[in-house]
């Protein structure tokens, strides 16, 4: 099967496909983490995403925002709430690196 898609089409079938969950985290901010908070803080947020995060590509990452790498940490503590809670080090409210 081919499919043939040309002009202004192929831009509204890009933007079909992206989940919206990266929809809205584009409109965060363009700061790098480690710009932010320092390469050494932004290492353990990183971490700490990568240990919490289920997702097989999150944006657990020094270059991404710290909100956004906050937000899949939060995202996934209320995740895993019910079912099997997270370590409560990864999840205390208000905890920052």
């Amino acid at each position: 099967m081919t499919f043939r898609v040309a002009g202004p089409w192929l831009a509204v079938a890009v933007v079909s496909i992206v989940p919206p969950f990266a929809q809205s985290q584009a409109g965060q901010g363009t700061v790098a983490c480690r710009d932010e908070i320092g390469p050494a803080a932004a290492k353990r947020l990183v971490a700490q995403c990568f240990d919490a995060s289920p997702a097989t590509h999150p944006p657990c990452n020094a270059a991404n925002p710290c909100a956004m790498i906050r937000e899949e940490i939060a995202r996934s503590c209320k995740l895993f709430e019910a079912s099997s809670p997270l370590p409560a080090d990864l999840c205390a409210a208000g905890r920052t690196p």
